[in-house]
């Protein structure tokens, strides 16, 4: 399905550049390249959002639970997809909202994929800010937190950004074996017990495995543990 649609999207490309004229194609050449790159990103985005989606809804009706899937976008973590779950008194998130990266689930999983000198520049220039009592803004504990997240492929918010509610994440990886966003589930913690939380994380794998396969992951490799 994913070389399918990246074979045909290949081939609207192909045949819209063969419709300009050399003076059209010269222009899209020139643009300034931030905005080329600022209307690439936000292209990528879309996509990425049309493809999670149906996976976000299945995974939403097996757990039950608000489903999110987020992406970095500079130094920012951007839920570009979400769907509700089935479940009363569902966690409150908006498409296109930016969370903060040390105290989400989202966040810590999309830290851990990052190299450590980029690590270690996005927590230089960025506010740990405590949301809650439960909130890590201590570097070398967040340091440790994301070494966790990094060794064990799943990361958890346990009322880290809001006192009431409980997430858990893992990384969603593309065809070149990189991580393309997060996928996750959030939830009141009094519904979302440890117990509840152990169950439905292997259901947040299952999904993460599928979308990297939408991705063009093979199947093999994309196998959660």
């Amino acid at each position: 399905m994913a070389i399918k649609r990246l074979s045909e999207r290949v081939e609207t490309l192909c045949s819209l550049a063969l419709r300009l004229s050399d003076t059209q194609l010269d222009e899209i050449m020139r643009l300034e390249p931030p905005a080329h790159q600022v209307g690439r990103i936000a292209l990528q985005e879309i996509e990425l959002a049309q493809v999670a989606r149906p996976v976000l809804e299945t995974l939403a009706l097996r757990s039950g639970e608000c489903t999110h899937f987020a992406v970095r976008s500079g130094d920012d973590i951007v839920v570009v997809a979400k769907t509700a779950g089935t479940g009363m008194f569902q966690v409150a998130d908006q498409v296109g909202i930016v969370r903060p990266a040390h105290c989400t689930a989202l966040g810590k999983v999309l830290l851990a994929a990052l190299h450590p000198q980029q690590l270690e520049r996005h927590l230089k220039t960025r506010e740990l800010r405590r949301f809650t009592p439960r909130t890590i803004i201590e570097h070398d504990a967040l340091l440790r937190e994301i070494e966790a997240v990094r060794r064990g492929g799943i990361a958890f918010d346990d009322g880290e950004f809001d006192p009431d509610a409980r997430c858990v994440a893992v990384p969603v990886h593309n065809f070149t074996g990189q991580v393309a966003g997060a996928i996750g589930i959030s939830a009141p913690m009094w519904r979302l017990t440890m117990q509840a939380l152990q169950e439905k994380t292997q259901l947040v794998r299952e999904a993460a495995a599928e979308l990297s396969r939408e991705l063009g992951v093979e199947a093999k490799s994309a196998t959660p543990p």
